[in-house]
């Protein structure tokens, strides 16, 4: 004899049904739409000279300065880089230094002073130096600010101090964030996998300041968060569908 199934059961049966092909469908449309549309890439690669070794340390605002003359040391000095990049001496009541290093600096202290000294003679020498900031977001475990005292850190050890890749990250397009010396940023392609595998040893680039790393997502990553955002939440427990495909 055969028993007729519950209508509550066929109806839960018949839901679950219907949310798994919606599901399929609208994670289908999702793989397509990756595929139409994928993320934006950067293919630009960082120049030969900005490569290899550490480039030369460039002044900072909060710097503290110590400004000596050789043949007049009435005039000697200190200086603190104020937050808009400069600061004043008796002589030269606008100097720009962030950004500079100090053997710039020291060039342009003595072309102003010319103009009141014969032989100005002007040394620069650093106090003291603020840490040096980097940041680092996207796929890593603990993105954020960092500071760094001494040399610069390098692609690997940044992303080691923001506790290394998410599972999710893709590790052959990392994204770096430099401001050149216009002030505008420019962004380069740098390989995370390149510089860990040896690859390619010029791809563990070092860091100046205030450059910003961004570590994306696999395109299966973010697949799968478009699933997370368009269906999961939407799909009860009650109906008996496994979401966990």
């Amino acid at each position: 004899m055969m028993t007729a199934t519950p209508p509550r059961s066929r109806n839960r049966f018949s839901l679950g049904v219907a949310f798994g092909a919606l599901s399929i469908g609208v994670l289908a449309i999702g793989l397509a739409a990756c595929a139409w549309q994928p993320l934006p890439t950067v293919d630009r690669k960082l120049p030969p000279e900005e490569v290899g070794a550490p480039v030369a340390y460039r002044l900072q605002v909060g710097d503290q300065l110590d400004i000596r003359f050789r043949h007049n040391p009435e005039l000697d000095d200190t200086a603190t880089v104020q937050p808009d990049g400069r600061f004043q001496l008796r002589l030269a009541p606008d100097v720009a230094a962030s950004g500079l290093t100090l053997a710039e600096l020291t060039h342009e202290l003595n072309d102003q002073y010319r103009a009141e000294l014969v032989d100005p003679g002007v040394t620069v020498i650093l106090r003291t130096a603020l840490p040096l900031r980097f940041y680092v977001g996207g796929e890593v475990n603990n993105p954020g600010e960092f500071l760094v005292l001494g040399p610069p850190l390098t692609l690997v050890q940044a992303i080691a101090r923001a506790g290394g890749l998410k599972n999710s990250a893709n590790p052959q397009q990392v994204v770096l964030a430099r401001r050149g010396s216009s002030g505008k940023p420019q962004l380069y392609s740098v390989s995370y996998s390149d510089a860990t595998t040896g690859a390619d040893a010029d791809a563990d680039v070092v860091l100046h300041p205030y450059d910003a790393l961004f570590v994306p997502r696999t395109s299966v990553a973010n697949v799968y968060l478009f699933y997370e955002q368009t269906i999961q939440q939407f799909l009860p427990e009650s109906f008996g569908f496994n979401k966990n495909f």
